[in-house]
């Protein structure tokens, strides 16, 4: 398994493992990656009945189910939770509501004390409010998948996460028949970069803010307003300390380069497939809210629960009907990246380099582009 270059690293493969047989760590280029230990495995199959890598039948969404999606913009009325979330509300007014339907919920959370994001169980509506915000880094979600694994039995689960994520659980649920008791809800996904880039962001932040512990993260801060791509870290004393520059900030334009993304993000069929979630949220871009500062969510529901727990939210916000076409424009959704295998690999040696810092990232992907790239 270890061999899997183009791993998703969702990391349902060694949550399933019921000898432990699976571990997972980050590989040299940053991405966490699945790895056996022959001795414990007794070749059961039962991680490849969840992989993403070994299902030659993914299901993609055609033009007349994508028809059948209900989607909508929507706003969170409170002017003052806007403030605190990265789009317009939706995924923190749904994990609230789940939480108070009886689901136990499984959401994405940064943990400063080991430098990453990490999926956590949250069976309170407090414990929902670590889910607040975008993180533009892979997570680390084998603890969270170990605990659904083990109480799905007697409890029923909404899992938040990117559509690999999403992928795994559905196929996890289905095999144990507890797929109908249970809501996904997956995002619009562009991919994930490396660790390495985030790791050497962060390493610069702290020098900034004299190696204080973060007391929150804000990948895409509204602080200038919504739309805008500001990183923003909060001390434990609870002062921004530190305030990206979005027209110059290394980490973005790594990001958004697409050429030390995750191998499996340049071609993803999950991305491009509503098929396995019930509710699919992300940033409702484009003309029709060009300028709006607050944030405004896109909702595309799939299922009669999704729609259901939708409804159930529905008074706390300002919503209209929309179209998957209007969504889909501004996303990711059915694109495939091209990266530069060469010019990748010089990116991703850079950042393990210690002596190299991110400009020098930046500055080996623009010195490789056309004088159009370079203008721009």
């Amino acid at each position: 398994i270890s061999a899997i270059r183009e791993c998703t690293s969702c990391q349902m493969c060694a949550a399933v493992c019921s000898r432990d047989a699976i571990s997972i760590h980050l590989n040299e280029n940053g991405f966490y990656r699945p790895y056996i230990d022959e001795v414990k495995c007794t070749n059961c199959g039962l991680c490849t009945k969840v992989c993403y890598k070994f299902d030659n039948d993914i299901r993609v969404t055609d033009a007349e189910g994508l028809n059948n999606v209900k989607v909508y913009s929507a706003q969170h009325k409170s002017e003052e939770l806007l403030e605190k979330v990265t789009s317009g509300g939706v995924a923190d007014a749904l994990a609230k509501e789940l939480v108070r339907q009886g689901y136990t919920c499984i959401g994405v959370t940064y943990n400063d004390d080991n430098h990453r994001a990490e999926h956590k169980v949250a069976r309170n509506e407090n414990d929902t409010d670590a889910f607040r915000g975008s993180k533009y880094i892979q997570s680390y979600s084998l603890d969270a998948f170990k605990e659904m694994v083990k109480g799905i039995r007697d409890e029923k689960y909404a899992v938040f996460g990117l559509p690999c994520h999403i992928y795994a659980a559905h196929k996890f649920l289905t095999m144990r028949k507890q797929r109908e008791k249970c809501l996904l809800i997956d995002l619009f996904c562009h991919g994930c970069p490396s660790m390495l880039v985030w790791s050497k962001y962060e390493q610069r932040i702290k020098e900034k803010v004299n190696k204080k512990k973060f007391d929150e993260v804000q990948f895409r801060s509204k602080v200038r307003g919504w739309g805008t791509f500001y990183i923003v870290v909060v001390v434990v004393e609870g002062v921004k300390a530190f305030i990206s520059n979005p027209k110059q900030d290394e980490f973005y334009l790594l990001f958004f380069s697409d050429h030390v993304l995750n191998e499996a993000c340049s071609e993803c069929n999950l991305r491009s497939t509503m098929e396995y979630t019930d509710i699919r949220l992300g940033d409702f871009w484009g003309k029709r809210f060009l300028n709006d500062r607050k944030g405004v969510s896109a909702v595309a529901i799939t299922s009669d629960k999704g729609r259901e727990v939708f409804d159930a939210i529905g008074n706390q916000f300002d919503r209209t009907e929309s179209t998957m076409d209007e969504v889909v424009v501004k996303q990711s959704y059915g694109k495939v990246y091209h990266p530069n295998l060469e010019l990748r690999k010089q990116m991703l040696d850079a950042l393990r380099d210690d002596r190299r810092t991110l400009s020098d990232v930046v500055d080996i992907f623009y010195s490789n582009q056309g004088m159009k790239m370079k203008a721009k």
